[in-house]
């Protein structure tokens, strides 16, 4: 597959405004009493807490795919992270948990494993192959 080898995708702007979505997404999830989403079984909210965030790092590995963004990325993602646990802490329905917050490191240490492997370049496919179909 003839996946985009430059650093920045050609259609950044769009990837960005897409995961910037994504992120209020999560954050409103987070923020709502009921979002109807629970696993039920021991430590199903961390599970749920380190896939979300196993997710969202993936998604800015993918934007950003130099070694020193996506350490900043990956920054970006832990403080987005600590922010919706001081938004529960301050929302009474709901209620601020530090190992959140390690589930969500968890999450965002295991996409930086996945993103060296080929899922680094999912959204560079997505480019090379739309650019293939519309040249055929």
């Amino acid at each position: 597959m003839d996946v985009q080898t430059s650093v920045r995708l050609r259609w950044h702007r769009a990837w960005v405004a897409l995961g910037g979505a994504i992120m209020l997404w999560v954050l409103w999830m987070a923020l709502t009493p009921d979002p109807g989403i629970t696993l039920a079984f021991p430590y199903g909210d961390k599970l749920l807490h380190a896939t979300t965030f196993t997710c969202l790092m993936g998604w800015w590995g993918n934007v950003y795919r130099a070694r020193r963004s996506r350490g900043w990325a990956a920054l970006g993602c832990l403080a987005f992270g600590v922010f919706i646990e001081f938004a529960q802490w301050l929302d009474p329905p709901r209620d601020a948990d530090a190992l959140d917050v390690l589930a969500d490191g968890i999450g965002i240490a295991v996409a930086l494993l996945l993103l060296r492997t080929p899922l680094a370049s999912v959204l560079a496919s997505v480019e090379a192959w739309s650019v293939r179909r519309r040249g055929s």
